[in-house]
């Protein structure tokens, strides 16, 4: 079931509002500030957000801002639905990061129609952190794996190494034979040591890229909203 905060400081508003979205399956939660709004995309983690511009103690277009610019409800997709349909509250709005708007009086239809489309994008959104998150942790287990391993294998091939050279150091007691198979073997050991290094090093060159992917990922879910300008005069 799909979450819907909706934020409005007029409580028939909210009933409303929830009286409509219920009836469409969504599971609705209500805050009746921007302070409250805020807290609640924290700890409900809606797939969607109404809010409302005028409130008191902040506004819609700063507790939009707040929850576009934290990296836990940044992918939140916010609609905007107020009575204030200027040009410069649209664009106030869009600078702290809304989705969508919808005027008041709003149609029940679109209403629904726009939230469902909305929450599908979301989910969307989140099956891909998702992967990526798992992806990470695959990587991180891994190199861990290669890790263990490497040092697993170093050491037995360390003392086979160092076995073969005493033995060679001693060829004039050994057969024909043996003496033949001493630098062969050294060889192998060398070779083993040589095909772990450069596995290695192919792991270190993915993780390196991995890492890179999730940065920008991470710079993207926190990157600053561009400061409101005031309008110029004429």
């Amino acid at each position: 079931m799909a979450k819907v905060l909706i934020v409005d400081d007029e409580s028939v508003n909210l009933e409303l509002m929830e009286a409509l979205l219920s009836q469409d399956g969504f599971q609705v939660f209500k805050a009746s500030n921007g302070e409250l709004a805020v807290s609640a995309a924290q700890e409900v983690r809606p797939d969607v957000i109404l809010m409302d511009i005028v409130m008191p103690k902040m506004s819609g277009v700063e507790a939009c801002r707040k929850i576009k610019t934290s990296p836990l409800t940044y992918a939140i997709p916010i609609v905007i639905i107020t009575a204030l349909n200027t040009q410069e509250e649209k664009v106030k709005a869009i600078r702290a990061g809304a989705d969508d708007f919808i005027g008041k009086p709003f149609d029940a239809v679109e209403l629904s129609a726009r939230l469902k489309t909305l929450v599908r994008a979301k989910a969307v959104h989140d099956r891909l952190e998702a992967s990526l998150a798992s992806l990470r942790e695959m990587q991180r287990l891994r190199e861990e794996l290669l890790k263990k391993t490497a040092t697993d294998v170093e050491q037995p091939l360390r003392v086979i190494s160092e076995c073969l050279q005493l033995v060679a150091a001693e060829q004039h007691v050994l057969s024909t034979r043996v003496q033949q198979q001493i630098e062969p073997a050294l060889f192998c050991v060398d070779m083993v040591n040589s095909m772990v290094a450069d596995f290695a090093g192919i792991m270190s060159m993915e993780q390196e890229k991995l890492m890179q992917a999730y940065e920008s990922l991470n710079a993207q879910r926190v990157q600053p909203l561009p400061p409101e300008t005031p309008p110029q005069q004429t």
